[in-house]
């Protein structure tokens, strides 16, 4: 039975927005400070999928770094706070916490504030990336359930792109999504 309530609040985490669904980050830790812009484009898990198919996330993130260790901020659905660490050319590991929007009255937290644990690794280099990561979705002291997310992307120094897939254990099927940002500031150059 927990499982089960488990898996029910992973899905009403992932339907109330507070997944990091783009990760638009290259596996080069940044070198000072970098302001990125961009949107996500996904299919519509919410009402009115038949007028409204596609939904249109923007993409606001933060990051500074010395080149070898990024501390970064992104807002999308959700708050997200994160750092990188580059552990060796083309490889990053890179973790981050993520909270829910303010929903308004809709909002019932009550039994605590969701949050999502992310984990995962950029591997690339050359203006290419990929990056398997684990979502942990729950209440502290509540539930917890599980996601899983690849995302693939290409990018040079003003720019990145990338597709991904976001799923997990009860979830139907899985989420696609493609986005893409500006960079500004210094962001690591495709060679």
């Amino acid at each position: 039975m927990k499982t089960v309530r488990a898996l029910v609040l992973a899905f009403a985490l992932l339907l109330s927005g507070c997944l990091p669904v783009a990760m638009l980050r290259p596996p080069e830790p940044a070198r000072g400070a970098e302001f990125s812009l961009g949107a996500t484009l996904m299919p519509n898990p919410f009402a009115n999928r038949d007028r409204y198919p596609v939904l249109p996330l923007p993409y606001l993130a933060y990051a500074e770094g010395n080149g070898t260790l990024e501390y970064n901020l992104s807002l999308q659905w959700g708050l997200r706070g994160g750092v990188k660490v580059g552990l060796a050319p083309g490889v990053a590991l890179d973790a981050g916490l993520t909270l829910p929007p303010a929903l308004g009255e809709g909002a019932d937290w009550s039994q605590g504030v969701p949050v999502v644990l992310d984990g995962g690794v950029i591997l690339g280099g050359g203006g290419y990336y990929l990056s398997p990561r684990l979502h942990l979705l729950g209440v502290p002291g509540q539930g917890w359930g599980l996601a899983y997310q690849l995302s693939a992307g290409v990018y040079g120094g003003g720019w990145v792109a990338e597709v991904g897939a976001l799923g997990g254990p009860g979830l139907t099927g899985v989420l696609f999504s493609l986005s893409a940002a500006w960079r500004f500031g210094t962001s690591p150059s495709a060679p």
